[in-house]
């Protein structure tokens, strides 16, 4: 062998995929979690903010329980857009770029809300507010699954998600300290405020490993890998190396190779608890007064329900990151499905607001899971696209949730039988997670090839 041809066999190829696979949770995924829990956290604002005001905006805009539940359907519907749009985008022009976007449209949007003359302006507002939400959760998931230690990806997903929950928190919050004095657009003028973090997440966000790639951007991409293993060295002449999949359109690759049919059922389950979530949080506090209990408790319901899901996605990641995402999802769906049935047959307040913990942490630990199995299930080169239709299509079940529970109240539906409607989805749900094909998993075929390596 040559000379040259010695020089070139010894430079050293980095599979960066592997690489941050085989990292351990350090600083820069620390700033990496904290990033993504920002972003969440005003994601988790816009949902539960409306479920707070709506015993304002009854009043204010007089507008009927179906017309309520209607408007609350416009922000998932921007949502679905979004994700739709955005996934997709995201693959081509990168993920914290769009990101960037989807926050600033967010924040204009909450705003504008606050500032709405009637119920037709409020509702349009809401759907460009849905718009940009639409496209920064299934976005910053696939970019915290890139750069997480595989051994720890389901707990780190699951925590930052649970940035949804504070929100929620601060939803609830806001809503008892603003309500009294400022009334509801208070607690929606407060949504703008997050655009001023945006010049700090352009600074610290890290772009993602593929479009560094293809944008040959390696110096950047090989920053981020000397910080996810700062112990390790890496030469500054290495070649850097992405798993992309097949490298076919991300649409009709998630349709390939196996996946399809766990694709659908991957819509469905969204579907299923995305009504549950939507359908239970945004109606809480009213079903709640409707028993017979204030206002104040409808936000205390609001804000228990913030805590428990903030727990439940804490004991969720661990679980799966230690039994699997499968089983995990099939115990936290069923949960789901079984407190919020049996909330209906409480009247004592106390034992009222156990079992809307349970189903807090039911429903949202489930969906955190799922967040983090769908980024996982697909080669990094279409998890955009993956994500996006999953989250895009499933908020199909964030706009009917909240309308069909709006308009069973409006009809003097049963009180137990309109829990049972939102209940009955997590125990289908639970249903179709065990039809998924795991033999198609990416993160387990990665993990077979591993294995081999090792015996050999």
């Amino acid at each position: 062998m040559s000379a040259h041809g010695e020089a070139l066999t010894s430079i050293p190829a980095i599979n960066v995929s592997k690489w941050f696979e085989g990292s351990k949770f350090n600083a820069f995924h620390l700033l990496l979690f904290f990033l993504g829990v920002g972003v969440f956290t005003f994601d988790g604002y816009d949902l539960f903010v409306y479920g707070a005001a709506v015993p304002l905006l009854l009043k204010s805009f007089h507008i009927s329980l179906a017309q309520a539940g209607a408007i609350a359907s416009y922000a998932p519907i921007g949502a679905a857009v979004g994700a739709l749009i955005f996934g997709s985008l995201a693959d081509k022009i990168g993920r914290k770029t769009t990101i960037l976007i989807c926050a600033a449209i967010f924040c204009a949007g909450m705003g504008l809300s606050g500032i709405a003359s009637g119920p037709n302006s409020f509702g349009f507002f809401r759907f460009i507010t849905g718009f940009g939400v639409g496209g920064t959760m299934p976005n910053m998931v696939a970019l915290c699954t890139e750069y997480a230690p595989a051994r720890a990806r389901s707990t780190m997903v699951a925590l930052m998600l649970s940035g949804i929950q504070v929100g929620g928190i601060l939803a609830s919050v806001l809503g008892m300290t603003l309500f009294p004095h400022f009334g509801w657009r208070s607690v929606f003028l407060a949504g703008f405020v997050p655009i001023i973090a945006l010049p700090l997440y352009m600074k610290l966000l890290p772009e993602s490993p593929v479009h560094l790639v293809k944008r040959n951007r390696l110096e950047q991409l090989r920053n981020f890998v000397r910080k996810a293993r700062p112990s390790e060295s890496v030469p500054d002449g290495a070649v850097l190396q992405v798993n992309q999949g097949s490298g076919k359109a991300p649409i009709a690759t998630i349709f390939q190779e196996g996946r399809a049919f766990s694709t659908v059922v991957f819509w469905c389950v969204y579907f299923l608890n995305l009504y549950t979530i939507f359908g239970f949080t945004i109606w809480l506090p009213k079903l709640i007064i409707n028993q017979g209990f204030s206002l104040v408790s409808g936000l205390t319901g609001l804000l228990i329900l913030s805590i428990a899901s903030i727990i439940g996605s804490y004991v969720a990641g661990f679980i799966a990151d230690r039994i699997g995402s499968r089983p995990t999802l099939c115990l936290f769906y069923f949960i789901s499905f079984a407190s919020i049935v049996l909330t209906g047959y409480m009247t004592q307040f106390v034992y009222l607001m156990l079992l809307v913990s349970l189903a807090g942490a039911g429903f949202n630990g489930a969906q955190n899971i799922m967040n983090a199995y769908i980024g996982s299930y697909y080669p990094p080169s279409m998890r955009s696209t993956a994500m996006g239709f999953a989250y895009g299509l499933g908020r199909l079940g964030a706009i009917f949730g909240p309308a069909i529970v709006g308009l069973l109240m409006t009809l003097h539906f049963s009180y137990r039988g309109t829990l049972v409607t939102i209940g009955l989805p997590g125990l289908i749900a639970a249903v179709g997670v065990l039809a998924i094909r795991e033999k198609y998993n990416f993160a387990r075929q990665t993990a077979s090839e591993k294995a081999v390596v090792r015996s050999a």
